[in-house]
């Protein structure tokens, strides 16, 4: 007898976390359930608010999203989903599975993948009792813990279910849901180390996608204190003081001058913000920059609090705020090297939609 196909209901992958960034090793394994399972779609849902990162930095629902988004664009088996911002509130996954059941509990059937490390603190989850009625649980390795790990875990946490030898272990009919163990490719890529190299200005390509690596770089992400990053969701004025550093190269480069330099002092300076460094042919040279530069920017209402050095035009110090330009004559500026003073600050280049942390090639 013929199934009817209306009553098939779609397998539908479900992969929730942080995703801070999104990464290769989310991406592999994603790839590799949905082979192992015959799904017919992964959805990528990061989560609004983890519980679990209530009290630490976390980068904005909509930038990982976003970052999501650029990772599996023309990849048609996969999707990112908006389910926990719609919801908000604190990212309870048995609170997005009753959701995703009352939506589309009767077209979809549901596989919520976790790794290793997650199933063995499942009972520290709010109703972890009723996680397993509410979907598959596809359980994924995640070094240092192993399947046995799991399946002795939830041996413990739940006595009912029917342990097997095989790949697979499952709860009595009645209880209908399978919970699935997995092998899958193991890349030993980290979020949180891929933070981490960001903010020393090391290289993260071949851990991301390309795309995802230059929206990291271009919105200048993981860079910031956390600190300075309370300061920048309260405030626009970091934002302000970059496109203000924007500006100032534009003029300079305007002007001719040569080898313009940003250097990113956020978190390290308690002076400014961006320093500013490049040089002229000659002291007129640097001294017309600096006139123009001042007489234009006043036009859009942007301010030179101070000037030193105008009359010389060896090296000019003007201070915008939290901007301050360093323009030298060109010996004098090899000199003094700010550059060398100051090595060890990641640096802005210009691109088409604006300044972008330029990130080093080699570690």
């Amino acid at each position: 007898m013929e199934t009817d196909k209306s009553e098939v209901k779609k397998k539908i992958g479900i992969f929730g976390g942080t995703l801070d960034p999104i990464h290769l090793g989310h991406l592999r394994a994603a790839e590799e359930v949905f082979e192992a399972l015959d799904l017919d779609e992964i959805w990528f849902v990061p989560a609004y608010l983890p519980p679990h990162k209530l009290e630490k930095e976390l980068t904005p629902f909509e930038h990982r999203l976003n970052m999501v988004q650029l990772a599996i664009a023309g990849v048609e088996h996969f999707r990112a989903s908006t389910l926990e911002a719609e919801r908000k509130g604190v990212s309870f996954s048995v609170d997005l599975l009753r959701q995703i059941n009352q939506l589309y509990g009767r077209r979809y059937a549901f596989y919520f993948v976790i790794g290793t490390d997650a199933a063995l603190e499942l009972d520290s989850w709010k109703d972890w009792q009723q996680i397993p009625k509410l979907t598959n649980l596809v359980i994924i390795k995640r070094p240092p813990v192993t399947i046995e790990d799991v399946r002795k875990k939830f041996s413990e946490i739940y006595p009912d279910m029917e342990i097997e030898t095989g790949p697979s272990f499952h709860f009595p009919k009645d209880r209908a849901h399978v919970t699935l163990a997995l092998d899958t490719t193991g890349l030993e890529i980290s979020s949180t180390k891929i933070r981490e190299k960001v903010r020393e200005g090391k290289s993260i390509r071949f851990l991301v996608p390309e795309s995802v690596r230059n929206y990291i770089m271009k919105n200048n992400l993981y860079i910031s204190t956390k600190e300075s990053l309370k300061e920048a969701q309260e405030s626009t004025r970091p934002r302000e003081s970059m496109e203000i550093a924007a500006k100032i190269y534009n003029e300079i480069l305007d002007n001719k001058g040569e080898r313009i330099v940003v250097l990113d002092m956020r978190g390290s300076s308690p002076v400014a913000d961006f320093f500013i460094i490049a040089h002229g042919r000659s002291t007129r040279h640097v001294q017309g920059i600096a006139n123009r530069m001042k007489r234009e920017l006043g036009r859009k209402k942007i301010k030179c609090r101070s000037i030193e050095g105008e009359e010389e035009g060896k090296w000019i110090l003007m201070d915008y705020d939290d901007v301050v330009v360093n323009l030298f004559y060109e010996p004098v500026r090899a000199f003094y090297d700010l550059e060398g003073l100051w090595v060890e600050a990641p640096r802005l280049v210009m691109t088409e939609s604006g300044l972008a942390r330029e990130e080093k090639e080699h570690e």
